[in-house]
């Protein structure tokens, strides 16, 4: 028995282990690593969480976001539909195609007890077409939201949501003020936006994911970007929606967008003369450049944010994070000089998907889409990994938070990377700590999986700590009432010494 396993956590298993016996027999005789073991709340969290009792069925759990200014949180969940609406299990909701941001509010602990809807997506109408044919048609009602996924609240209580949708022609990135929603930008069809962050000087930073190489220049390939002349509380008229041309660019209700880094563009200054996410080998080959710029993460240095590091996911398999030093310039940025972070240390990262900053001025990257770890499919799931590493990857590897520490000491110019195993392993769509330091929610990206949270032994240190997964009972009015369950405590190496030991014969 290993010692982390709290006590608490033991007993539940115990008392669990002829619970649904039935039920997992197939799949404990399917699965690397055994649910019995005390580590498995670590290793396959969403299963042993299920096996403990908790709600594994939410539906496309996207990004989170912290409003401290009226001490609440809000979750999206792209689509309320498949586990979610199927009459079955502890959420049985109405069908929404088209998504519903929730909130939750925080108390004196910085825990949630209820979730209840906030901005809810829609109608929806599988009927409408266009002069381009239905797949090419707004079925969400193209004045709301739709397939809700970045999150972020700035420092005046606006929420900001940007959308991952074949749902609306063109993707859109929204302010709500909790009364009214306004639409801000646009872009191409095809495209997704990604990375949506505000600094504290309000300033909006967003990307354009995977758009169409038949979109407009420089959209053809996918771009960083950031608006300036605007800031995140200032008034503006909805943009329109886009039509004839204006559906193949970026189009924004005020400011202008600035592009600061596109795929396969050179880094700037960059000592390994690299390209914006272009993924190597651990060999130095060339494996692919990622067209998918994700989360962004501005660490400023400056007092004044006006100069510091802007961190970028690349969502490949296996993916990368870029990383460049801006600098305010009048009303825009320049671009210094940057790099693609290094994952050799911790054996690559797999699809770096949404961000955060922590409140010490860290990056928060996520890995996404774990890899699943049967006995008979584990080493398909993880080719991509293998190809990289040059040998046998293992899956239990993949699926954490990635810290990212800028190098303070001078010892090399780079930045310093921590998985943080402890934290357990799920489809991370991103975390989100809470001005505790200590507290950290975290989105589930998936069909059938689970609202977590962790809770650090000491603030600021992600290192140790406790998972908890939320039993969810839906009240009358749709609202989504919440206990935690507790599901272990550990430390990263103590799991990362259980990853060692998975025989993957």
């Amino acid at each position: 028995m290993h010692k982390t396993l709290s006590r608490l956590a033991m007993v539940s298993m115990l008392g669990a282990s002829t619970f649904a016996a039935v039920q997992t027999q197939a799949a404990e005789e399917e699965r690397l690593f055994s649910l019995n073991d005390p580590m498995a709340a670590f290793l396959e969290t969403r299963a042993y969480a299920e096996r403990m009792g908790a709600t594994a069925e939410f539906r496309k759990m996207e990004g989170v976001a912290l409003d401290e200014k009226n001490g609440k949180i809000y979750i999206a969940m792209s689509a309320i539909e498949k586990t979610m609406s199927d009459d079955k299990g502890d959420i049985q909701l109405p069908k929404n195609k088209c998504g519903i941001v929730y909130e939750g509010k925080l108390d004196s602990n910085y825990n949630i007890s209820e979730l209840k809807p906030a901005v809810i997506g829609g109608p929806y109408n599988k009927e409408v077409t266009s002069e381009y044919g239905s797949g090419f048609a707004d079925k969400c009602d193209p004045d709301n939201i739709a397939n809700p996924d970045g999150l972020y609240a700035d420092k005046h209580g606006n929420l900001w949501i940007s959308e991952d949708t074949s749902s609306h022609v063109n993707n859109a990135i929204w302010r709500w003020d909790g009364k009214e929603l306004k639409r801000f930008a646009t872009v191409p069809t095809g495209a997704e936006i990604t990375g949506v962050h505000v600094t504290a000087n309000d300033e909006l930073f967003f990307n354009v994911q995977h758009p169409s190489a038949m979109s407009k220049f420089p959209y053809n390939r996918g771009v960083v970007g950031t608006v300036n002349g605007f800031k995140s509380n200032d008034s503006f008229t909805s943009v329109d929606v886009p039509k004839g041309d204006d559906v193949f660019d970026v189009k924004i209700a005020k400011g202008a967008y600035q592009v600061l880094a596109r795929v396969g563009e050179p880094i700037p200054n960059d000592i390994y003369n690299q390209r914006f996410g272009q993924i190597n080998t651990m060999a130095g080959d060339l494996k692919e450049i990622c067209n998918h710029p994700d989360g962004n993460m501005f660490l400023p240095i400056a007092e004044d944010g006006s100069y510091g590091y802007l961190y970028t996911n690349y969502e490949c398999r296996p993916g990368t994070v870029g990383k460049i030093y801006i600098e305010k310039d009048g009303d825009s940025w320049k671009i210094l000089d940057g790099e693609n972070v290094s994952f050799a240390a911790v054996g690559g990262t797999w699809n770096n998907c949404n961000a955060s900053v922590t409140p010490w001025n860290t990056g928060l990257s996520s890995e996404e889409y774990e890899p699943m770890a049967s006995k008979t499919g584990w080493k398909k799931n993880v080719v991509d990994m293998s190809i990289y590493l040059g040998e046998q990857a293992n899956p239990y590897n993949y699926g954490y938070l990635v810290e990212l520490l800028p190098d303070t000491n001078g010892d090399f110019a780079g930045t310093h990377v921590v998985k943080h195993y402890a934290m357990g392993r799920l489809s991370y769509e991103m975390g989100r700590v809470m001005p505790d330091m200590k507290t950290v929610y975290s989105g589930d990206d998936g069909t059938g999986v689970i609202l977590a949270k962790f809770v650090a032994d000491t603030p600021k240190e992600l290192s140790a700590g406790t998972i908890y997964a939320a039993k969810i009972k839906q009240n009358s009015d749709e609202s989504l009432a919440i206990t935690w369950i507790e599901l272990g405590r550990s430390t990263d190496a103590d799991v990362y010494d259980a990853i060692q030991s998975v025989s993957m014969k």
